[in-house]
């Protein structure tokens, strides 16, 4: 082979054509499909690790990003973590999310979706209610989808896919199809103002737009069910709802069906008869599909799923049938099988789904025959993560890069949200002294929600007080923040039953961040403490050194979210020192090696000392000597881990240190 054919075969002449979508050029005809993640905060909002997550994915060369189901509704959303468009509040992280990926040189596009029957509420919407016909069917699917995950995993998903069928028995009605069809039109107006290029609509997986297209799911006998225009009457009106909100020049896509592989489903005559009327109606693309989550984890359907380009000859139907650009899905697992397919015109566009998020390379690597892709080996890890709301991940990444995508789900569930418990006037006095601990070094500042016992015997003085602490901490704040900040919230709760009320209050206001001051005479304080799970509390003390910070680690991963916390909020802060230190309880082991990899995972600069303390009698001890002789003045440690490590930091370690200090702040990071 001479070298003009070998670099026609590196380039991939066909693969890297630039092509048109809606007024859109493509630079070349790669589409990173949309791949649920499960990395948006519990309540719907982006998340910084999404934003950072698709801007990589956007920067791997693809032409078009296409963000995965973000759910049009709250009773839509599929997962714990799904990304949300049913508030204008969420426009900001979605301009975020746009923005990133532009920025880095693909067309951005979002993918909205009702997830109908599967929805994760107590009142899923469907077409019609389940009947006995589909009923062996869905056992059946379900025994498979059992066996898809290990065993111990089994009781609570069984249990929860139980609940989820007990609950599929009404229809939707009239005023909830209207309100689910003005969802969709809002979700896609909202993302034209957060400045994404496109939208996509869900319809394949089994989700709601699928759901009333099947006549599997869709029993209702007239009106928006029935025959095939019956059928297809509650997606096409979800589409023209849309059109007539957005501009004429705002795209809109369609992930498409092709094969439902269930009795009496979708199949491909009707799917592409659908094709046509999505095409008739205005749609800027179709992106095709196969297998619902009723039917992928039969072992026939999973085995025909595991074929290189297993869509290759229903997309070349597919293609052939409409006027319309096609995205191809399916294990297009190397460059050259993407390229024949656009050359033979079974596609315009190569869909990359798992692949590209097992290489993030692809791309690069496919200008370039020295570089060997990492190709996607089918283990279903990464799904299995999903739908176990862990958040997706690769078993072929790097090791490190698996730990500090863990590490970011699980600050997911960690807000901002601040509460500051104030029951009596020298609470106050500490809380104005410990100022500078309470404001994160990040912006914007969260407000703190101000918590005090109900004045019942009336003292005028503590009312004094109170109304004295209340004004000067909405002014503090609008100092730090350099602007206007709404004004704290009040709660005043009775003495009565004061510890489990204040108790209930964090977790019905999902406060992630909770202050309280340090009185060794009163229990409570230190029951607080430990009481919470998967928050930050801190004890505050009137210490004048609370500045000079000392963050105790013992290398495990659950030292993480301590290191995380401190990064965020005291080092790099003017005026502040954090320092590290271990206590060694065993020999000296791979120490170095740990700590290095303990402060990538986190992101912390690799300059970051750790200084090792050599104990004289025991742990506690050497720690307590340690905080006394450099005058620290505030003690930052993790919570919660496994094994040795309750006895070290929930045992006797915190409790020992707890004992020992004297007018310290400790702040305890679960």
């Amino acid at each position: 082979m001479n070298q003009d054919k070998k670099q026609d075969k590196i380039r991939y002449p066909f693969l890297f054509s630039p092509f048109n979508v809606g007024m859109f050029e493509l630079k070349n005809r790669l589409v990173a499909l949309p791949v649920h993640t499960g990395f948006a905060h519990p309540d719907g909002s982006v998340s910084s690790w999404m934003i950072d997550y698709y801007a990589r994915l956007a920067g791997s060369g693809a032409a078009m990003v296409v963000v995965a189901n973000a759910a049009v509704s709250r009773d839509g959303v599929v997962s714990r973590f799904n990304l949300r468009t049913d508030k204008d509040e969420y426009i900001p992280g979605l301009a975020g999310l746009a923005a990133a990926i532009k920025q880095n040189g693909a067309i951005s596009c979002l993918q909205l979706n009702h997830a109908g029957r599967f929805a994760k509420t107590e009142r899923p919407l469907l077409p019609s209610p389940m009947n006995g016909a589909n009923l062996a069917f869905n056992v059946e699917s379900l025994k498979g989808f059992m066996e898809f995950f290990p065993f111990e995993n089994r009781f609570n998903l069984t249990r929860n896919f139980l609940r989820q069928v007990k609950s599929w028995t009404r229809p939707m009605t009239n005023q909830e199809r209207d309100r689910v069809i003005d969802d969709f039109a809002n979700a896609a107006v909202r993302a034209c103002r957060a400045g994404f290029d496109m939208v996509e609509l869900h319809g394949a997986n089994g989700y709601l737009l699928c759901q009333y297209l099947s006549p599997f799911t869709n029993k209702t006998a007239s009106g928006f069910g029935g025959d095939f225009s019956g059928r297809t009457a509650f997606p096409l009106a979800v589409i023209q709802a849309m059109q007539e909100r957005v501009s004429r020049n705002f795209p809109i896509g369609f992930r498409l069906l092709l094969r439902e592989l269930v009795p009496g489903g979708i199949d491909l005559p009707e799917a592409l008869a659908f094709a046509k009327r999505l095409e008739h109606q205005g749609i800027a693309y179709l992106s095709a599909s196969i297998g619902t989550f009723n039917s992928i984890f039969f072992k026939a359907t999973a085995k025909q799923m595991a074929k290189n380009a297993y869509l290759r000859q229903d997309i070349k139907l597919l293609t052939g049938s409409v006027n319309i650009p096609t995205i191809i899905s399916g294990r297009i697992l190397t460059p050259s099988i993407a390229d024949n397919l656009i050359r033979d015109g079974a596609t315009d566009l190569a869909g990359l789904g798992r692949p590209l998020r097992c290489d993030p390379e692809w791309v690069k690597k496919a200008q370039n025959a020295d570089r060997k892709i990492s190709v996607c080996i089918n283990c279903n890890w990464c799904l299995k993560r999903v739908i176990l709301d862990k958040g997706f991940a690769c078993s072929r990444w790097p090791g490190q890069l698996r730990e500090r995508t863990d590490l970011a789900h699980k600050l997911l569930t960690r807000t901002e949200k601040t509460l500051w418990i104030l029951s009596d006037i020298k609470d106050m006095h500490i809380f104005k002294q410990s100022l500078p601990l309470l404001v994160r070094n990040t912006k914007p500042l969260s407000v703190p929600a101000l918590v005090f016992p109900a004045n019942e015997s009336g003292d005028r003085l503590f009312e004094s007080a109170k109304t004295d602490f209340i004004q000067w901490a909405s002014h503090a704040f609008q100092s730090y923040a350099l602007g206007d900040t709404p004004p704290c919230e009040v709660v005043i709760i009775s003495k009565t039953g004061w510890e489990d009320a204040v108790h209930r209050l964090i977790i019905k206001g999902n406060y992630g961040r909770v202050f309280l001051c340090f009185d060794k005479s009163q229990a409570w304080r230190k029951k607080m403490l430990y009481k919470q799970r998967s928050k930050m509390v801190a004890l505050l003390g009137s210490n004048v050194y609370r500045h000079r910070v000392i963050a105790p680690v013992d290398l495990s991963d659950t030292s993480l979210l301590a290191m995380v916390f401190l990064k965020n909020n005291f080092m790099e802060k003017e005026g502040f020192s954090v320092s590290f230190v271990h206590v060694p309880t065993t020999g000296p082991g791979p120490v170095k090696q740990q700590w290095e990899r303990l402060k990538s995972i986190a992101g912390l600069s690799q300059s970051v000392h750790l200084q090792l303390i050599r104990p004289k009698t025991d742990v506690v001890a050497a720690l307590a000597e340690t905080i006394c002789s450099g005058k620290y003045g505030t003690l930052v440690m993790g919570k919660r881990g496994f094994s040795g490590l309750k006895r070290w930091l929930l045992g006797s370690v915190s409790s020992g240190l707890l004992s020992s200090l004297t007018d310290q702040s400790l702040f305890l990071v679960d």
